[in-house]
């Protein structure tokens, strides 16, 4: 067993030619293309880690997991429908009501008093 050090190429050798590689590792980068979609604007959301989220914006400015396409509820759905707690004919109900209420009190102490 030796306890020389092996022998070491030296840097010229390692060392690729100036400019050797460039194009080849370009190629390989897919973010480097010039395609439309990679040339378009990126959303505006955060990450939790702060940095702005890569994935293409849509015309609101937003990609589509940060609030980009929504249609909303489709027509005629009937799960959209309003619940009628705030009509004016139930706010109008209740409000006669609590005026029965408090006038069916003042009776009741009226008979105990």
């Amino acid at each position: 067993m030796s306890t020389s050090m092996p022998a070491v190429r030296p840097w010229s050798a390692r060392s690729k030619d100036r400019g050797e590689g460039i194009i080849a590792e370009w190629r390989n980068n897919p973010m480097q293309s010039r395609l439309p979609m990679h040339l378009s604007p990126r959303c505006g959301a955060r990450t939790r880690s702060g940095s702005p989220c890569r994935s293409p914006a849509m015309a609101n400015g937003r990609c589509r997991m940060h609030g980009g396409k929504s249609p909303g509820a489709p027509i005629g759905n009937d799960h959209a429908r309003k619940h009628g707690y705030c009509t004016a004919e139930a706010i109008e109900e209740r409000r006669e009501l609590a005026v029965l209420i408090r006038s069916m009190r003042g009776l009741i102490e009226e008979v105990d008093g």
